[in-house]
Parts: C-alpha cells; structure tokens; sequence
C-alpha cells in the first residue's frame, strides 16, 4: 500500500488509488426525516439510501465511463444503530491515475420514540376539524391535473373541458361518501372499544389509528412534544452547521417536512438543499412555540438570509401537498396556474422551486411511494448531490439529459387509472353472466348448502346464490349482490394488475442498466431493452386479462362495441398531456414584506454560507414556454 494523500478529496484514497478508511467530515450529508407514524429506527435510512445509492452508482458510471477504479463503495455502515448511518465515496473524476471521489454521508432524522401518540377521541377530533379541508384540497388538485388548457374553439378542447367536469363531479360525489362513511366507521370503532369484552381487540385497531393519525395531532396541540420533534432535526443538522466545507442535503417526507420547514425557515439549523416530498408543510402548518412569530413558511423562507434552496416535490395525485405551496397571501392557484399553462403571464408569486411527479394516480398510494420513484425523484436526487447545477437561474432537481424512461414511465403510471376505471367497468358488465353460471355449478349450491332447485328451502346466507335463475342491473332487486360482486371480481383485477404485474414491469422500465453477475448495474453500460417494450406487455395483459376474458365469459350479452370504443378512447388518455416539468423557484424578496424572524444561533466566526444565494426567477425557461400539460 502507498502512502496516504492528503489533499482535497485524495485523503480518503492511497496514491495508487485503492480506497481508505472513511473521512471525519464528509464532502455532501444526507438527511432523510420520516413522515407521520411509529417509524422503525434506521427504516427511512434504509429505505431512502439503497436505491438512492444505486442512483448515484449509475451517474457516476455515466460521468466517469471506463474507470480503472470502482465508481462506489460502501466504506461505513451502520443500519440500526442509535446513529443510522451509512458512508460512501461516488467516483465523480478521475485525473490520470489519481481518482476524484465525493464522500456521501447519509443518516436520519427520526422522533417516532420521542413522545406518547394522542389518544383516540383527541385524534378523531383532529381528524374532523382536518377533513373538510383535505377534501377541498383534494377536488382542487384532481381539477387541475385535469386541466384541458387555455379556452379554444375546438372539440378537442371541449372534450376535455368535458371530462375534466365529469370526473371532478363523480370524484366529488365518491370522496363525500367515502369520507362519510370512514369518519362514521372510526367513530363506531371508538365507541365500542369501550365495551368490555369485545372492547379489547377492537382497542387494538383503535390503537393503531391513533399511532398513525396521531403525529400531526401532537404537532398542532402538544407544544412540548412538538418541540421534541424539531430538535430531533435540529441535533442531527447542527453537525455540519459550523463546517462550511460541507453541504447538506435534508430530504423530509410529509410530516417531516412540516417539521424541518419551520426548523430552517426559523434559523434554528442551517441546510444547503431542502428537498420536500409530500411535503405536510402547507396541511399542518408550524407548531406553536416554536420560535420566531411568522405563520406563513413561504415568507419565513423568503425573509431568511440563510435560506435553504427549497425543492418542493409533490405527487400529482397526493392529498397532501394538494399541489404546489406558496404564500398565504396569493395561495396555490397562481402556482398551478403557472405549472398547467407555462404560456400565460405571471411566474406564480414567490415560492419554491416545484416538482410535480408521476407517483402512482392515487390520492393516498401517492404519498408513500416517493422513495421508489427512480425515474423523477431518485436520479435527480442523485445528480443535485454528484453534479449540481452550474446554472443559478435553471431548476435544481434535474432529470437526466435525454432520458428515454421519463415518458413511457409517466404513460405507465397514467395507466394504472385506466386499469381501475376498466376493471370496474368490465366487473360491472359481466356480473350478471358470471353470477348466472356460478349458480347453475353443482360444486357452488353444494358448498353453500342450496336446496333443490325450485324447492323454496334455501338457507338465508346463500339465497343471494340459490334462488336467482337470473340477475339483471334492470331488476332493483338484484343490484345488492350485483354489486358485491362487481366490487369483488373488481378488487381482484386491480390487486393482480396494478399490483404484481405492474410492479414487476416498471421496475424493469426504471433500470438504466442490465444487473450484472457481481454488482447491481452493468459497469459495462449496457442499457436494457427499450422501456416502451414494459408499457405494451401492461397494456396488452390488461386488455387480455381486464377485457377480453371477461368479454367471452359475458357473450353475448356484453355491449361489445361500447366497450371496445371505451377502451380505445381510455388508453389513449395515457398518451396524452405527459409532458409537465418543474417551475424553477421564485425568490423575489424585496417584494415580500415579511415578519423579521429572530436568528436562535449565530454563524461561528468567519462562516461563509452558499445556500443563501439563490436566484430571482421571473420567466421560466424558453423549453417551458412551448410546456403544457394536463393529466
């Protein structure tokens, strides 16, 4: 072995190249902080840093092709200790012999055992005060992503202006029901987990909702615990906070987000990126008494000389975020305004800088999914912290150049709406065959006890079955069971579609590289097949599987043309509108008269900080004139 270097980056490698011990100060930190619920300690670490590391291996392998030397190691870990961390070095250079790396540390901020969960009736009472406004929140957001674009005099524009009406009144119509119908379910189940005797195990599913709905409880009514949370983060940045050689990077999802926004917009720790995904920011607000006396977190950010660069990642359809954040003064609709139609006047007020993704076009499943969404958070995560951006005007979480999986991801993802909408659709169509069958089956009278046909002496639990000769939606009575079967043979199509057989193929579509034997990407850079390839085998195998099957089963009495045209005119939905981009941040402070936040800590001596320069974008880019995009 050589002599250890000792200059710049050269300290963590032998002079022959071969790699050392880890450094005391990494050259980029990574801190990822967990949303609402009891989270597992170093579960967010592990969750966050496999795929992101995987992320960070293959742009290296595209920075630095053909290196004698490998592009990542993992030289540090520590999954489930008291301090989850985990230390790489990413090859981003490679002078002569001599390789360049970059030291990643990467860790979490966690508080799930820092403070007892609310109780059930406090947390139900939160809940209800909450739901009205997630439910505005909600039509809002599914109105937008259906937006069909400035006013023209054509059908195509009608068409959509059409559906964008039609499925935000049935959104509307389902959600009022749906969120009846849970908050009356919740409450029964409270009551009775006070019954003795069956109050004991219905305790438990009471139990469970106030550990996972009890956090943002806490957070807006128990100062002292909420205090706790923050310090948390706090005690995790304050590492790095007199290391100007050092960046950092907080990636905070939903609730932690709430509770690292007021951390840094109140100066109580200092970051250079503040990535926010799901961000609960604009849902929970601040918790009281937690320094300073703004109220509106945009501002807060703005008025902060030591302001982090603010990047706001938010899933189209998660009722979380509900969309973009801004001021409290101008509120989102200027945002979204700006992001759907980049052609019209305005840059949308002063805001941070946003990212609409393709998660998974599901109001709840879209808010626990940002950590396996490799095409539009992962790898541009992962080039913010191995190349960031030369351009001081220009987006910070950049996609990659040319990157032939950013579409065929967003159609697929599209897709997984029109599978649901198809399987309820052919679910409802071939109920009535499959039910008429189903009673006409000797083994299925047998299992349910059926008395001979005709006799009148079936047993009440299975009349539904024995009785029917035939089921139609024209006869009143038989749309009970009709339903139910619908909503079964319905669950299972989505389960089996959008479930294994979707997950498989998009994770295929998401790779840049073929595995190799010995490493998880081919250092080779040999690319898999073309993603389109995943989005027509989904395709084909939902129409097989979702249409045709239930097409034979149901002949003839399936409206046939109607479904074909229907099914023709939604797959097409998925082709369409895909191409949004992110609005670069808006950090017009002369502009904004905002509350003076007191500092709690001074900068050390001679501190010098980078994340307080960030640019005044008024216009967006010329790429995202010509950019508009519905859902």
């Amino acid at each position: 072995m050589g002599k250890r270097a000792s200059d710049g980056l050269g300290d963590a490698t032998t002079e022959n190249g071969s790699l050392g011990s880890p450094r005391s100060r990494p050259d980029h930190a990574v801190v990822f902080v967990h949303g609402m619920g009891r989270a597992l300690k170093g579960g967010t670490l592990q969750e966050w840093a496999q795929p992101l590391m995987l992320s960070l291996h293959d742009l290296s392998l595209d920075m630095v092709p053909d290196a004698p030397h490998p592009h990542l190691v993992i030289t540090k870990a520590n999954a489930v200790g008291d301090a989850p961390e985990v230390w790489v070095k990413v090859l981003r250079g490679c002078a002569g012999i001599k390789p360049d790396y970059l030291t990643v540390l990467m860790t979490e901020a966690s508080w799930g055992r820092d403070f007892e969960p609310a109780s059930a009736a406090s947390t139900y009472s939160w809940a209800l005060r909450t739901a009205l406004r997630v439910y505005k929140r909600s039509l809002q957001l599914i109105r937008w992503n259906l937006y069909p674009g400035r006013r023209r005099a054509s059908f195509a524009w009608l068409g959509a202006r059409l559906r964008q009406a039609l499925l935000t009144a049935l959104a509307a119509l389902a959600g009022f029901f749906i969120l009846l119908a849970v908050l009356v379910v919740l409450l029964l189940t409270i009551v009775l987990a006070w019954i003795p005797g069956p109050g004991r195990w219905i305790g438990k599913i009471v139990s469970l909702f106030a550990e996972f709905l009890g956090d943002p409880q806490v957070w807006k009514r128990k100062p002292l615990q909420a205090a706790a949370m923050r310090q948390r983060v706090v005690d995790t940045l304050q590492r790095w906070d007199h290391d100007g050689g050092t960046q950092v990077t907080v990636v905070a999802h939903s609730q932690g987000a709430a509770i690292t926004g007021q951390v840094l917009f109140q100066n109580q720790a200092r970051a250079t990126n503040f990535v926010s995904v799901g961000s609960g920011l604009d849902l929970l607000g601040y918790a009281q008494w937690g320094g300073g006396t703004g109220e509106d977190p945009v501002t807060d950010w703005l008025a902060n000389p030591d302001r982090p660069r603010w990047i706001n990642v938010w899933g189209k359809f998660d009722f979380v975020p509900a969309g973009p954040i801004s001021t409290h003064a101008n509120g989102p609709l200027p945002v979204f305004g700006k992001i759907y139609a980049r052609d019209t006047a305005g840059d949308g007020g002063p805001g941070p800088e946003e990212h609409p993704v393709y998660n998974r076009s599901a109001l709840i499943y879209d808010h626990i999914v940002y950590s396996s969404n490799r095409v539009e958070v992962l790898d541009p995560l992962a080039r913010l912290i191995l190349d960031p951006p030369s351009d001081p005007d220009g987006l910070a979480l950049r996609g990659l150049n040319g990157d032939r999986r950013l579409r065929p991801h967003r159609v697929m993802v599209k897709s997984l709406g029109v599978t649901r909408l198809l399987s309820v659709l052919t679910a409802a169509l071939s109920a009535p065959a499959a039910l008429a069958w189903l009673g006409s089956q000797g083994w299925a009278r047998n299992l349910v006890q059926c008395g001979p046909p005709g006799a009148g002496q079936d047993p009440w639990w299975s009349s539904w079955l024995c009785s029917g000769p035939s089921y139609h939606w024209g006869q009143w009575q038989s749309w009970g069971v009709l339903a139910v079967t619908t909503a079964v043979f319905a669950g299972v199509l989505v389960g089996l579609l959008n479930g294994p057989v979707w997950g498989v193929l998009h994770n295929r579509l998401q790779r840049r590289r073929k595995p190799s034997v010995r490493q998880s990407s081919d250092p080779a850079r040999n690319g898999p097949a073309n993603p389109w390839w995943y989005v027509a085998w989904y395709l084909l195998i939902v129409t097989v599987v979702a249409v045709a099957v239930p097409f034979m089963l149901a002949w003839p009495d399936l409206p046939w043309v109607l479904v074909v045209v229907l099914v023709a005119a939604l797959w097409a939905l998925c082709f369409t509108r895909t191409s949004i981009s992110g609005l670069p941040a808006r950090t017009a402070v002369q502009d904004v008269q905002a509350p003076a936040v007191p500092a709690l800590r001074e900068p050390a001596p001679g501190q010098t900080t980078t994340w307080g320069r960030l640019p005044v974008n008024s216009e967006t880019a010329a790429d995202d004139q010509r950019s508009r995009s519905g859902s």
